[in-house]
């Protein structure tokens, strides 16, 4: 017969029971204050997107899952000491009249920091100064480039915004942000962030789960950092501008590549890029127009300092340049269809 008030004997299988009971009970109770105080959950793919570029984190930029980064719909605000507005659309400048005033035409540019006008106002920006030209015409033009784009993200950009905005034609100045280096290209980021959004699965459903995610997400920053490849590959940027002509054209959008600009100082050599070689390739193959920049061209031979307040991005008078030159060759380039 037993003793009574015998010790009990904790075994090994016992420990584990206790501990898991234990630990199972503490996550319970975590989880349900996780609910009580409500997580706000933070956007996904944040902390691959910083490895590729830190746009990210200017103050109008979100995190998006297909684009790694999109302009935040309605900010107004400021940027480098400049006014700047996204509208409701997520497009540079005031919001659109959708549907289209009946015989009002409109164009799109697309691209990166140049087109967006990083640098400069919602009003000094190339697009907004070729509408201020154009609108006696009948015809308006949109600012739907996005600072830090390569033509893999532009092309997913016309994709959502070329029907919703009513385009009729195109612009399409990309190219520079294609050649920066990276460790994997931006098909490989993009597959990435699909698949951690896959993985996550029913855990999202956890408000523990995502508190803890979005501390690792508010801790962690990786700024850009050089790799082995170019962020959109020779081939894949000549797909992309393959695809970007075929879109338009499917949807009956004249699309027009714009060559690629450059600063150039007195005694500095030409800075060529194997990319713009591809873009006059595919617009040859495809019968696009590539549209003349005068003095701004990476080919240029003159000083243009002036234009420019950086090795790429123009000043208020190059974006003024720009938009008269644009302007100008519209009609002979057949941009857009008759009115």
């Amino acid at each position: 017969m037993a003793e009574s008030g015998a010790e009990p004997q904790f075994t090994t299988q016992r420990s584990i029971v206790l501990a898991t009971v234990i630990v199972a009970g503490f996550m319970v109770l975590a989880e349900g204050a996780a609910r009580i105080v409500g997580v706000r959950d933070k956007a996904r793919p944040a902390i691959i997107a910083r490895s590729v570029d830190d746009d990210i984190d200017f103050p109008f930029m979100r995190p998006d899952p297909e684009l790694m980064w999109a302009p935040r719909p309605g900010f107004a605000g400021s940027f480098l000491d400049r006014p700047l507005q996204i509208n409701s659309l997520g497009l540079r400048g005031p919001e659109l009249q959708v549907p289209k005033a009946r015989g009002r035409r409109r164009i799109g540019c697309f691209g990166d920091s140049i087109t967006f006008g990083y640098g400069v106002g919602d009003a000094e920006a190339y697009p907004a100064l070729l509408d201020t030209r154009l609108r006696p015409r009948g015809i308006e033009v949109v600012n739907a480039a996005v600072t830090g784009y390569t033509s893999h993200q532009v092309l997913v950009r016309l994709r959502r915004v070329a029907e919703v905005a009513e385009l009729d034609a195109a612009l399409f100045l990309v190219g520079w942000n294609d050649q920066t280096r990276r460790p994997v290209d931006d098909r490989t980021y993009a597959h990435r962030i699909r698949a951690s959004r896959a993985l996550e699965g029913l855990a999202t459903h956890l408000q523990l789960y995502r508190a803890l995610r979005n501390l690792y997400v508010s801790a962690v920053t990786q700024p850009p950092r050089q790799g082995a490849t170019e962020r959109v590959p020779l081939e894949h940027y000549r797909e992309n501008l393959r695809r970007l002509v075929a879109h338009c054209r499917a949807r009956h959008i004249a699309p027009a590549f714009v060559a690629f600009p450059r600063r150039r100082l007195p005694g500095a050599e030409t800075v060529t890029s194997p990319h713009e070689d591809v873009l006059r390739q595919v617009a040859g193959e495809a019968s696009v127009p590539v549209l003349a920049i005068g003095a701004l061209d990476a080919r240029a031979t003159e000083d243009n300092g002036e234009l420019f307040i950086d090795s790429l991005h123009f000043s208020a008078a190059g974006h003024a340049y720009l938009a008269q030159q644009i302007a100008a060759q519209l009609p002979g380039a057949k941009v857009l269809p008759p009115g």
